[in-house]
């Protein structure tokens, strides 16, 4: 099992600390006795959740992110959603979350370093002191809330997830522009006949 701790401190040494052992001392681990213990989970349409005590429910949705950045996300809502000065144990099961806060790799992708960044602007705005832990997905308690929440989506008959339909309707619909252009490209390279108007001739018209 993997943690991290992390507070409000200079900005280089805010993260990549290390991977720590969750067996491992923290600093200041007698103040985390009155921690806030929350469970957060992303999901790969762009949903994010955070579990407080208490079954209190945060979620979150940002059109077109992938799993990796709704799990950020779902850290950034929950840092969000702490009272200042709080200090809180965060537990994902997410790796890419826990590794790409605590190393320096040149290689993150931009949009993880941009979550990172935010993570650590919350940190340090609210004076928190906050312990993000990974867990298997089988003890995070996030993701059956997430999965309900996401069901629920659909309605109480429905199999298809609004966000789901949504998404084909908006495939289906670019199908359709599609189509409709290319029929519209066929009618204007079609060649144009204009036949020339018969005018009636003198005898016609006086019989």
């Amino acid at each position: 099992m993997l943690s991290l701790f992390l507070q409000k401190s200079s900005p280089e040494s805010l993260f990549f600390e290390g991977i720590h052992s969750c067996t491992q001392s923290f600093p200041d681990v007698d103040a985390m006795d009155n921690r806030i213990d929350i469970m957060v989970d992303g999901s790969g349409d762009g949903h994010s959740i955070a579990l407080f005590p208490g079954e209190e429910v945060y979620v979150a949705y940002e059109r077109g992110a992938s799993n990796n950045e709704a799990e950020f996300n779902a850290v950034i809502l929950a840092l969000e959603n702490l009272p200042a000065r709080a200090r809180a144990r965060i537990r994902t099961d997410s790796q890419v979350v826990v590794w790409h806060l605590t190393r320096k790799n040149k290689t993150t992708p931009p949009a993880f370093f941009k979550k990172s960044l935010a993570i650590q602007d919350l940190i340090v705005e609210k004076d928190l002191s906050v312990e993000i832990r990974w867990i298997p997905r089988s003890e995070n308690g996030a993701d059956r809330h997430l999965r309900h929440y996401i069901q629920s989506l659909c309605g109480a008959a429905g199999n298809e997830p609004l966000h789901r339909k949504v998404r084909r309707l908006e495939a289906e619909n670019l199908r359709l522009k599609a189509k409709l252009r290319k029929a519209m490209k066929m009618l204007e390279n079609r060649p144009v006949i204009i036949r020339d108007a018969v005018q009636p001739s003198w005898e016609m018209m006086e019989s």
